[in-house]
């Protein structure tokens, strides 16, 4: 279960990392369901502290979810449990 989980918690970790690290370049960041209007977008221009705390949350989730994934398969940190 350990190893499952490292490795689910490491692909999700590293996901985060790489839409922080693309927006960085496109200048938008996807932020949930916007209703009926499509997706919720904060964009560095138009919104910038939106923007840059959306982009601190996805780096932080990230990182803690990849070193939770790390300590996983190194066998440091303990699997969550089933129930």
């Amino acid at each position: 279960m350990a190893l499952f989980q490292g490795i689910f918690f490491s692909i999700l970790g590293l996901g985060l990392l790489g839409v922080a690290y693309q927006s960085l370049a496109r200048g938008w960041l996807p932020f949930g369901s916007n209703g009926f209007k499509g997706r919720l977008e904060w964009r560095r221009d138009e919104q910038p502290g939106l923007f840059w705390l959306a982009w601190a949350m996805y780096a932080t989730a990230g990182l803690v979810m990849a070193v939770f994934a790390l300590g996983l398969l190194l066998g440091v940190s303990t699997p969550l449990p089933l129930r």
